[in-house]
């Protein structure tokens, strides 16, 4: 694994994405990193109970990478029919 994850990134729930950009100049605007939150949580929501109100986001960089973390609490996964 990438030195660039810390533990603290991986946890034991397993309910969160991690979006990671290769790209040194990409600029991650705040407008960004909100669309990219509501479009992922409008996605996930489709097929798993998730609760909006414990959602987070983080972002950070080092070196030549970007990292934006976005937590989202898992309330329920509907089993199948």
């Amino acid at each position: 694994m990438n030195s660039f994850f810390k533990t603290a990134d991986i946890s034991d729930d397993a309910n969160q994405l991690i979006l990671v950009i290769d790209d040194k100049d990409a600029e991650v605007t705040p407008q960004m990193v909100k669309a990219l939150t509501e479009d992922m949580i409008q996605a996930i929501s489709k097929h798993i109970d998730i609760d909006r109100s414990k959602v987070k986001v983080s972002l950070s960089a080092e070196q030549n990478l970007k990292k934006i973390v976005i937590y989202i609490p898992v309330v329920n996964i509907p089993r199948g029919k």
